[in-house]
């Protein structure tokens, strides 16, 4: 990486007190721990990360640095708003930090070929629409559904989609198709405007019959990704991020079936939080994970080197490498133990135990953050 984003670890903390927030509130508010954890965890750990991936994707620098600071500054705000439940104030000010975030982000892209790119900025687009949603939602003219949805299948799922399209064939040492990657894009602009458009119209039968449209859209994805090891010619170890990644995917499809059944039975207000549970806290925390494996400790690395090449001077982050700042045996043993706490707070919620379910799960992302996150900024404040 060429490119180091100093604010990306801030974002990432950020998001941590987010997802906890948001698990602290499951069994009091579950609205408000939904709104937390789309708009605050998944939004914040996903801007931490566009902030190093779209300088280096496009091979330039990030402009106007000072505004990714204010964007932070901004997004730690809000989320004390939500917080404290001031989520009218909190909106508000979100709406805005979103469109200086994608503006920011907008102004540094003058590549727009790489499929994965494409994603990128169509997810930005769909980040822009759902805060602004939030916001009429909280004026009482939209559905909170409308607004999640934006944010899950708009924001996250095209991000999430884009970023594998390229880390899963990089890591792997795969070749993707090129081809099919664009016809992904394309139907991932046609499909979601009239999924989300039967949110918009609060008729659940027409969600459930249009919920086939993401159906579809991952499934094409989940072949896609398929396809790339369906006839590998050497075995080859699947790298630990990507097996994050692949447990993560096991999740989606049984999530969006999930969604669609309860819309077709009536079923929202006994299956809601389970639907969340396996899409929020499995799929795309698990994607969360196997992410920022395989990226926050580059950026502190990136961060150890620029600080050794300032004060040129010899400290043991001289001799630190990518690896001394990670514990992969951890991580490594940490895996089984996600997929436990997810199944294990889908039961608990669905014995209406919303208060004790997240438990276990907190604690494996205490461990998570201790072995990717901890060991590499130790690391960072004695050497750098």
């Amino acid at each position: 990486m060429f490119y180091v984003s100093k604010v990306s670890p801030y974002f990432f903390m950020l998001a941590m007190l987010d997802l906890f927030a948001s698990l602290l509130y499951k069994g009091f508010d579950i609205r408000l721990s939904w709104t937390i954890g789309v708009f605050g965890f998944i939004a914040h750990t996903i801007m931490s990360a566009m902030y190093q991936i779209v300088p280096n994707s496009q091979g330039k620098a990030l402009r106007f640095l000072e505004l990714s600071y204010l964007v932070f500054l901004l997004s730690v705000i809000s989320s004390a708003l939500f917080y404290l439940n001031l989520t009218l104030y909190a909106s508000l000010l979100y709406a805005l930090t979103s469109t200086l975030f994608v503006i920011h982000i907008l102004a540094s892209v003058r590549n727009y070929q790489p499929v994965t790119v494409k994603f990128l900025v169509l997810g930005s687009a769909y980040l822009l629409i759902g805060s602004y949603l939030l916001l009429a939602y909280e004026l009482g003219l939209v559905s909170l559904p409308l607004a999640l949805h934006s944010i899950t299948l708009g924001f996250m799922l095209n991000v999430v989609v884009g970023v594998e399209l390229a880390w899963i064939p990089m890591l792997s040492m795969e070749q993707l198709s090129i081809r099919h990657a664009k016809r992904l894009f394309y139907f991932a602009i046609a499909y979601l405007p009239p999924f989300l458009l039967s949110f918009y119209l609060l008729d659940y039968k027409l969600v459930a019959y249009l919920s086939v449209l993401p159906f579809a859209f991952i499934a094409y994805f989940l072949w896609l990704i398929y396809s790339l090891f369906a006839n590998r010619r050497m075995p080859r170890e699947i790298p630990l991020a990507v097996k994050y990644f692949f447990l993560a995917l096991s999740f989606l499809p049984f999530g969006v079936l999930m969604g669609s059944v309860m819309s077709s039975m009536n079923l929202a207000s006994h299956l809601a939080s389970i639907h969340a549970d396996i899409l929020l806290y499995g799929f795309t925390a698990t994607t969360i994970m196997g992410g920022l494996f395989h990226l926050l400790p580059r950026i502190i690395y990136g961060m150890v080197v620029q600080d050794w090449r300032q004060t040129q001077t010899a400290t043991p982050a001289l001799q630190a490498s990518i690896s001394d700042l990670v514990d992969e045996q951890g991580v490594k043993r940490l895996l089984p133990f996600v997929a436990l706490s997810v199944f294990f707070m889908v039961f608990l919620d669905g014995l209406g135990l919303a208060y004790l379910s997240f438990i276990p799960y907190l604690v494996v992302w205490v461990f998570f953050i201790r072995y990717v996150f901890i060991k590499g900024i130790f690391i960072k404040c004695k050497g750098g």
